[in-house]
């Protein structure tokens, strides 16, 4: 069973999460010839100010 996890920083919206879901469900499909219904997604929304990039935090 394939699983996805994406970690993003900040809160996404319920549409977004729905969509971002779909969308990962249909690639793993194409590539793997998987059924959908064995593609496991995981969201992770972490606080901004837990990122940095180049030195500086998100938050």
């Amino acid at each position: 069973m394939p699983i996805v996890t994406l970690e993003n920083a900040g809160i996404l919206t319920n549409e977004q999460k729905v969509l971002l879901i779909k969308k990962l469900t249909d690639v793993v499909v194409e590539v793997t010839n998987k059924p959908a219904t064995a593609v496991y997604v995981r969201l992770d929304e972490v606080p901004r100010e837990n990122f940095g990039v180049g030195g500086k935090s998100l938050g």
